[in-house]
């Protein structure tokens, strides 16, 4: 039980320093408060894939690794030509919307390896 309550107390610990730092950086508090929240719950997430199977994430096969690898592709696509220079907003939000869309990004891999590890009953 403590080592569950050192890592949810971690991980919201993360989601305050980037959600505060975020808000001070873009000013949006609605940016800032859901990518803090987003990036302190794929922490947790991840540290919960890890104390489930801590084989995961060093052992990606070509198999694993190329979906990975095209999701990745993907995100950066979105977070970098999506949220291009040419919209009308500012450097600061531009950062902050690239960083939530990269934390949506490792939330989703976070969930579907959980998933594939529940699917096969590690």
């Amino acid at each position: 039980m403590a080592r569950l309550s050192v890592q949810l107390g971690g991980s919201a610990l993360v989601a305050v320093l980037i959600g505060s730092g975020l808000y001070w950086f873009v000013g949006d508090p609605g940016v800032a408060v859901v990518t803090g929240i987003i990036w302190g719950s794929a922490l947790a997430l991840g540290i919960h894939q890890y104390s489930v199977d801590p084989s995961t994430p060093a052992d990606a096969a070509w198999e694993r690794g190329r979906w990975i690898g095209v999701g990745t592709g993907l995100m950066i696509f979105a977070a970098v030509g999506g949220v291009s220079p040419t919209l009308p907003i500012s450097t600061e939000l531009r950062f902050g919307l690239g960083a939530l869309i990269v934390g949506v990004y490792l939330v989703g891999v976070m969930t579907a390896s959980l998933a594939e590890l529940e699917r096969f009953d590690r």
